[in-house]
């Protein structure tokens, strides 16, 4: 494998690892929001869709070499039939190219998933503190209302 498919192999294992990650189900969603919100990842946030659009770009132009590839060496094993060592070299680099185009393929759709994976955990977290702080704001506001109209009994007698 050349460099560049080792790289984007890599890269595939770790959003594999990612995401197998974020779907635990003991690590809460504020928990995942306290990191999102750390120093590093804001300083990377700050110009994060300029580098999500770079590395999407990166992997659809992999993707659309390793399709080239299954089209330039699909029909050319049927040319060679009294040759079995160039079919199988054929063949050998029609394999490298679906390896290819799956690696490339599943590294879009995953890192398409663990950007909407990643939006959801943080929305989830903001909507559960805004939940809480009802439900704390609601409790008081019912104890606030009691104490007064226990007050306003106490007069009236």
């Amino acid at each position: 494998m050349s460099l560049q498919w080792t790289i984007v192999a890599t890269f595939l294992y770790s959003e594999i690892a990612l995401v197998i990650l974020m779907m635990l189900p003991f690590i809460s969603a504020q928990r995942w929001h306290k990191v999102f919100k750390s120093r590093i990842l804001q300083m990377l946030g700050k110009r994060g869709n300029i580098y999500f659009l770079a590395f999407v770009a990166a992997l659809v132009l992999l993707l659309l070499d390793a399709l080239r590839e299954m089209k330039k060496y699909g029909g050319v094993a049927h040319e060679f039939p009294e040759q079995p060592l160039a079919q199988t070299a054929m063949h050998m680099k029609l394999f490298r190219a679906q390896r290819n185009f799956y690696i490339a393929g599943f590294a879009l759709f995953l890192f398409l998933v663990l950007k909407r994976l990643v939006l959801l955990l943080s929305t989830q977290s903001t909507v559960t503190a805004s939940y809480e702080a009802a439900i704390r704001q609601a409790k008081s506001a019912s104890e606030t209302a009691e104490r007064l109209m226990k007050s306003n009994v106490s007069r009236a007698r």
